[in-house]
Protein backbone atom coordinates (compact mmCIF):
# COMPACT_ATOMS: atom_id res chain seq x y z
CA UNK A 1 0.00 0.00 0.00
CA UNK A 2 1.14 3.45 -0.87
CA UNK A 3 1.97 5.84 1.72
CA UNK A 4 -0.80 7.82 1.33
CA UNK A 5 -3.32 5.62 0.89
CA UNK A 6 -2.10 4.08 4.54
CA UNK A 7 -2.26 7.73 5.78
CA UNK A 8 -5.77 8.18 4.38
CA UNK A 9 -6.92 5.00 5.70
CA UNK A 10 -5.92 5.65 8.93
CA UNK A 11 -7.67 8.79 9.10
CA UNK A 12 -10.94 7.48 7.89
CA UNK A 13 -10.74 5.17 10.76
CA UNK A 14 -10.01 6.96 13.21
CA UNK A 15 -12.83 9.73 12.08
CA UNK A 16 -15.12 6.10 12.17
CA UNK A 17 -14.05 5.28 15.41
CA UNK A 18 -14.11 8.53 17.07
CA UNK A 19 -18.11 8.50 15.04
CA UNK A 20 -18.95 5.23 16.78
CA UNK A 21 -17.44 6.32 20.44
CA UNK A 22 -19.66 9.11 20.49
CA UNK A 23 -22.35 7.30 19.10
CA UNK A 24 -25.19 7.22 21.85
CA UNK A 25 -22.93 8.30 24.89
CA UNK A 26 -23.49 11.68 26.15
CA UNK A 27 -21.55 13.64 29.01
CA UNK A 28 -24.52 14.18 31.04
CA UNK A 29 -25.61 17.03 32.73
CA UNK A 30 -24.58 16.40 36.20
CA UNK A 31 -24.67 20.38 37.45
CA UNK A 32 -27.66 21.26 35.53
CA UNK A 33 -28.30 21.25 32.21
CA UNK A 34 -27.80 24.33 30.47
CA UNK A 35 -30.66 27.37 30.42
CA UNK A 36 -33.66 26.31 27.84
CA UNK A 37 -35.00 23.02 28.79
CA UNK A 38 -37.85 23.35 31.20
CA UNK A 39 -40.15 22.10 28.61
CA UNK A 40 -42.21 25.79 28.82
CA UNK A 41 -42.82 28.45 26.73
CA UNK A 42 -41.51 26.22 23.33
CA UNK A 43 -38.43 25.53 24.95
CA UNK A 44 -37.72 21.86 24.53
CA UNK A 45 -37.25 19.51 28.07
CA UNK A 46 -34.72 17.11 28.76
CA UNK A 47 -36.34 14.76 26.51
CA UNK A 48 -34.50 17.10 23.79
CA UNK A 49 -31.36 14.60 24.34
CA UNK A 50 -33.44 11.70 26.38
CA UNK A 51 -35.75 10.78 23.46
CA UNK A 52 -35.23 7.12 23.70
CA UNK A 53 -38.28 6.79 26.04
CA UNK A 54 -41.93 8.62 24.77
CA UNK A 55 -42.45 11.54 27.17
CA UNK A 56 -44.03 11.20 30.45
CA UNK A 57 -44.13 7.51 29.22
CA UNK A 58 -44.50 4.30 32.06
CA UNK A 59 -44.54 4.71 35.97
CA UNK A 60 -43.03 7.79 37.27
CA UNK A 61 -43.75 11.41 37.41
CA UNK A 62 -42.52 14.43 38.80
CA UNK A 63 -44.65 17.08 41.02
CA UNK A 64 -43.74 20.25 42.36
CA UNK A 65 -45.11 20.81 45.62
CA UNK A 66 -45.50 23.98 48.36
CA UNK A 67 -47.35 26.34 46.13
CA UNK A 68 -51.07 27.23 46.92
CA UNK A 69 -53.50 28.05 44.10
CA UNK A 70 -53.41 31.86 45.15
CA UNK A 71 -50.11 33.35 46.06
CA UNK A 72 -49.12 36.75 48.23
CA UNK A 73 -46.66 39.40 46.69
CA UNK A 74 -43.40 39.48 48.84
CA UNK A 75 -44.39 35.84 50.19
CA UNK A 76 -41.61 33.21 50.59
CA UNK A 77 -42.77 29.74 49.45
CA UNK A 78 -40.84 26.94 49.48
CA UNK A 79 -40.70 24.86 46.88
CA UNK A 80 -39.86 21.05 46.14
CA UNK A 81 -39.81 19.61 43.37
CA UNK A 82 -40.19 15.42 43.41
CA UNK A 83 -39.06 12.97 41.09
CA UNK A 84 -40.12 9.08 40.90
CA UNK A 85 -39.04 5.75 38.73
CA UNK A 86 -38.39 2.78 39.64
CA UNK A 87 -35.00 1.56 39.42
CA UNK A 88 -33.63 4.98 38.62
CA UNK A 89 -29.92 5.41 39.75
CA UNK A 90 -29.42 9.29 38.73
CA UNK A 91 -31.87 12.57 38.84
CA UNK A 92 -31.90 15.61 37.78
CA UNK A 93 -34.46 18.75 36.79
CA UNK A 94 -34.58 22.52 35.53
CA UNK A 95 -37.73 24.42 36.67
CA UNK A 96 -38.53 28.15 35.53
CA UNK A 97 -41.44 30.76 37.06
CA UNK A 98 -42.57 32.72 34.52
CA UNK A 99 -45.77 35.10 33.39
CA UNK A 100 -48.10 33.35 31.95
CA UNK A 101 -48.35 35.86 29.05
CA UNK A 102 -45.10 37.01 27.91
CA UNK A 103 -43.02 34.16 29.53
CA UNK A 104 -41.19 36.63 31.19
CA UNK A 105 -39.34 35.98 35.01
CA UNK A 106 -41.99 36.45 37.58
CA UNK A 107 -40.46 36.56 41.68
CA UNK A 108 -37.06 35.35 42.29
CA UNK A 109 -35.95 31.68 42.78
CA UNK A 110 -32.86 30.34 45.09
CA UNK A 111 -32.07 27.22 46.70
CA UNK A 112 -33.73 26.94 50.17
CA UNK A 113 -31.37 26.88 52.78
CA UNK A 114 -28.87 24.08 53.29
CA UNK A 115 -30.09 22.46 49.47
CA UNK A 116 -26.82 25.43 48.12
CA UNK A 117 -25.09 22.07 47.22
CA UNK A 118 -27.76 20.47 45.68
CA UNK A 119 -29.78 23.18 44.04
CA UNK A 120 -28.30 26.15 41.71
CA UNK A 121 -30.07 28.32 39.74
CA UNK A 122 -28.59 29.87 36.21
CA UNK A 123 -29.48 32.92 34.18
CA UNK A 124 -30.08 33.06 30.46
CA UNK A 125 -32.22 36.19 29.24
CA UNK A 126 -33.05 37.44 32.03
CA UNK A 127 -35.14 34.16 33.27
CA UNK A 128 -33.91 31.84 36.02
CA UNK A 129 -33.73 28.51 35.90
CA UNK A 130 -33.20 26.12 38.74
CA UNK A 131 -31.41 22.79 38.18
CA UNK A 132 -29.95 20.05 40.08
CA UNK A 133 -26.18 20.26 41.29
CA UNK A 134 -23.72 17.46 40.85
CA UNK A 135 -24.31 16.65 44.60
CA UNK A 136 -28.44 16.50 44.37
CA UNK A 137 -28.27 14.25 41.29
CA UNK A 138 -28.29 11.17 43.20
CA UNK A 139 -31.70 10.30 44.75
CA UNK A 140 -32.28 11.48 48.16
CA UNK A 141 -34.20 7.84 48.04
CA UNK A 142 -34.59 4.46 46.37
CA UNK A 143 -36.39 5.73 43.63
CA UNK A 144 -37.05 8.97 44.37
CA UNK A 145 -35.16 12.48 44.01
CA UNK A 146 -35.51 15.35 45.63
CA UNK A 147 -34.28 19.14 45.38
CA UNK A 148 -35.95 22.12 47.89
CA UNK A 149 -36.12 25.66 46.62
CA UNK A 150 -37.43 29.30 48.17
CA UNK A 151 -40.08 31.18 45.48
CA UNK A 152 -40.35 34.86 46.37
CA UNK A 153 -44.13 35.98 44.72
CA UNK A 154 -43.80 38.93 42.76
CA UNK A 155 -45.95 41.86 43.12
CA UNK A 156 -48.19 41.38 40.30
CA UNK A 157 -51.81 40.87 38.91
CA UNK A 158 -50.84 38.23 35.99
CA UNK A 159 -51.50 34.84 36.06
CA UNK A 160 -47.78 33.11 37.23
CA UNK A 161 -46.50 29.55 35.66
CA UNK A 162 -44.29 26.88 36.34
CA UNK A 163 -42.51 24.62 34.21
CA UNK A 164 -40.35 21.83 35.26
CA UNK A 165 -38.64 18.64 33.35
CA UNK A 166 -36.85 16.35 34.94
CA UNK A 167 -34.87 12.86 34.22
CA UNK A 168 -34.87 9.80 35.39
CA UNK A 169 -31.92 8.13 34.64
CA UNK A 170 -29.94 4.97 35.32
CA UNK A 171 -26.82 6.09 34.95
CA UNK A 172 -24.87 4.08 32.05
CA UNK A 173 -23.37 7.31 30.75
CA UNK A 174 -25.86 7.12 27.46
CA UNK A 175 -29.07 8.74 26.92
CA UNK A 176 -31.14 5.12 26.64
CA UNK A 177 -32.90 4.11 29.00
CA UNK A 178 -33.54 7.08 30.36
CA UNK A 179 -37.15 8.42 31.59
CA UNK A 180 -38.35 12.35 31.37
CA UNK A 181 -41.28 13.48 33.22
CA UNK A 182 -42.66 17.07 33.02
CA UNK A 183 -45.04 18.87 34.82
CA UNK A 184 -46.63 22.68 34.63
CA UNK A 185 -48.35 24.31 37.90
CA UNK A 186 -50.13 27.84 37.41
CA UNK A 187 -51.27 30.08 40.48
CA UNK A 188 -52.69 33.44 40.60
CA UNK A 189 -51.73 36.95 42.73
CA UNK A 190 -54.55 37.21 45.65
CA UNK A 191 -54.29 36.15 48.96
CA UNK A 192 -52.69 32.92 49.81
CA UNK A 193 -55.21 30.27 50.71
CA UNK A 194 -54.09 27.43 53.67
CA UNK A 195 -51.96 24.76 52.21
Amino acid sequence: MRPRAVAGAATLFASAALFVSAGPRVSGYADGAPPGFSGGFNEESCHACHFHRDLNSGPGRVTIAGLPARVLAGERYRLTITLTRPEMRLAGFQLTARFKDGGTQAGTLAPAPGEEAQVGIDVSRDVQYANQRKAGASPAASDTGTWSLVWIAPQTSDPIVFHVAANAADADNTAEGDYVHTAAVEVVPGRSEPQ
